[in-house]
């Protein structure tokens, strides 16, 4: 092999390594910023969501109503099937004298969506567009507890 033939294809094969390391490491730092997100997204789960979540589930039970608390992580399915980390609250409220002992479940959910490092918040009323839809840093005590009572609110008023 030429010295010239050697030096053309080094400088070649020098390029694509190089583009390949920084493929590499963008792959890395966005798997890196992913795995921060749903961190920071289970802790204010456990520290801000799950909290709210249980003072309503109690006061509700005292009401008579049946309430639950459910939680999973983000997951992919064989299928490439991705269920994104949630919590939610499931609902079931007291009927009407004579219409049985519950009403249909209903449910509050707040919700990854890790594609875009958001979260959703989906209490089983039509959104539109991107409403309903935050950064990770608007999930506070406040908000939490307003979607909590515009969710019971509207319980109450079905």
């Amino acid at each position: 092999m030429s010295d010239s033939l050697r030096a053309e294809l080094g400088k070649v094969l020098d390029r694509y390594d190089e583009q390949r390391r920084a493929a590499l490491a963008r792959e890395e730092k966005v798997r890196d910023e992913d795995a921060q997100f749903l961190a920071q997204f289970a802790g204010l789960r456990r520290s801000v969501v799950r909290p709210a979540f249980e003072i309503a589930a109690a006061m509700l039970a005292e009401r008579g109503h049946r309430a639950s608390i459910t939680e999973h992580e983000l997951s992919v399915g064989a299928d490439s099937k991705v269920a994104e980390a949630a919590i939610s609250l499931h609902v079931a409220a007291a009927a009407a004298p004579g219409a049985g002992q519950h009403a249909p479940a209903r449910s509050l959910s707040i919700s990854t969506r890790h594609y875009n490092r958001t979260v959703a918040i989906d209490a089983g009323r039509p959104m539109e567009g991107a409403k309903g839809t935050y950064v990770l840093e608007k999930l506070d005590p406040r908000l939490v507890e307003e979607e909590l009572v515009k969710f019971v609110a509207a319980m109450a008023a079905a």
